[in-house]
């Protein structure tokens, strides 16, 4: 019996990644080509032809592509099905989970998933709901679905409410974020408890936060980063860079099940170097004002960089048992 990596899951916000044509419903005027941000088809195409860039240089790197990639500030299913079929994404089979969120942005989360691999049963999209009043702002998704027929995958994507405006309210809108995904995998733990769930996404807080810290029953393997692969480049300390002081707001969190030392003999599990930061070298550029490193961003104001996203990717390791 022996110790293998089954699969990879990866997680990245994917920065404001909006097509070119201006939707009534969204707010989504500046991402024009005669909008603010001056975007254009042209620049749509090489953010893509770049996330997907990302995504198979992971694959190389781990020696198996990701079996699911969580996305989050996606505009629509075009942008996705874009990244998914019309890059060489193409040819590895991933197919597109998403729906339009009632966020003011037009940004959502979203899941891809390699057919091959992954066999979905169950998809639902949950509002963040305060006194009967849907938030605005983004779902939190949820997929059970079956990993090559073996073993049940639960999972849930989040991108929480930001720290932007006023710190009390968008710190209550993320406890509400916080209480959502407790009641739903509370739900799933009363009727499974050894069901296998991830947590995938950018929280928009730290580890130690509330609204974090709330999710009690899960193990956070974002604290171990230091544990695993941290970054191709040791300068990446964090999954964003926010006034010169790098932190870790994108993070995976594993049911008890999947977490280290509570695998079963024929389960899946994680170890505690499980989680990784993807840092490749061309996704950083020198910080001039603070020092070291940072990420190069997609956009600077109106100024195009050429980056792909201002967050890191993050890599999720499940293990197995090859019996010989």
């Amino acid at each position: 019996m022996k110790e293998i990596l089954l699969l990879i899951v990866m997680f990245w916000n994917i920065e404001n990644f909006y097509d070119p044509f201006d939707d009534p419903g969204t707010d989504d005027g500046a991402y024009t080509p005669a909008g603010e941000k001056r975007w254009t088809w042209n620049k749509f195409i090489r953010k893509r032809d770049l996330l997907a860039k990302t995504i198979l240089l992971a694959g190389e790197e781990y020696g198996r592509y990701p079996a699911l990639i969580a996305l989050a500030e996606a505009e629509n299913r075009f942008v996705l099905n874009q990244l998914a079929g019309q890059t060489p994404l193409a040819g590895l089979g991933y197919k597109v989970i998403h729906k339009d969120s009632p966020d003011r942005r037009g940004i959502d989360v979203g899941l891809l998933y390699r057919e091959e691999e992954f066999r979905p049963v169950k998809i639902r999209f949950f509002p963040l709901i305060h006194a009967d009043t849907v938030l605005s702002t983004r779902f939190v998704l949820y997929v059970k679905g079956v990993y090559k027929g073996m073993d049940t995958l639960h999972c849930f994507v989040n991108h929480w409410p930001s720290k932007l405006g006023n710190k009390k309210f968008s710190a209550f809108r993320r406890m509400i974020a916080s209480e959502t995904v407790k009641e739903k995998t509370d739900s799933i733990l009363s009727v499974s408890p050894y069901a296998n769930i991830i947590l995938a996404g950018d929280f928009n807080d730290g580890t130690e936060s509330a609204p974090v810290k709330n999710l009690s029953r899960f193990v956070n393997l974002s604290g171990r980063f230091s544990e695993g692969k941290r970054s191709s480049l040791p300068e990446a300390a964090g999954t964003y860079k926010y006034k010169g002081k790098w932190e870790t707001i994108d993070q995976f969190l594993v049911s008890p099940a999947l977490a280290p030392g509570g695998r079963r003999v024929r389960g899946i599990f994680c170890k505690n170097e499980s989680a990784d930061i993807f840092g490749n070298s061309f996704l950083l550029e020198p910080d001039h004002e603070f020092g070291g490193w940072k990420i190069r961003r997609t956009l600077v104001g109106p100024r195009f960089t050429g980056g792909a996203s201002d967050h890191l990717p993050i890599i999720l390791k499940i293990y197995g048992y090859e019996f010989r």
